[in-house]
């Protein structure tokens, strides 16, 4: 499903998602792992993009091959218990983030 951006030109859905408010404390690789595990249940994850900079602490994106596979997880997704936190996942359209908290 396509959303509407801004200037009000349909931007369709891609396979990325954002995911933020995660648990700062985790390991960086145990993160990315873990992020891993949870999202293949939704389909191939192509990548799991997460950095411990202070700009992207508590933030990662993870790339699914399907554009199905990351509208599926971000709507299943929201609000899940990761490392004692609920996550708030987000779809990536374009250049904008379309934020459900």
């Amino acid at each position: 499903m396509a959303k509407i951006n801004t200037i009000g030109t349909e931007v369709p859905p891609t396979v990325t998602i954002y995911i933020n408010n995660l648990n700062e404390k985790i390991k960086l690789e145990e993160l990315k792992k873990s992020l891993h595990a949870v999202f293949s249940q939704f389909g191939k994850i192509l990548e799991v993009l997460a950095f411990k900079t202070f700009k992207h602490k508590g933030q990662a994106w993870v790339v699914f091959d399907e554009v199905s596979s990351a509208t599926n997880a971000l709507r299943q997704m929201q609000g899940f218990p990761f490392y004692d936190k609920p996550m708030a996942s987000c779809g990536v359209f374009g250049d904008n983030t379309m934020c459900r908290i």
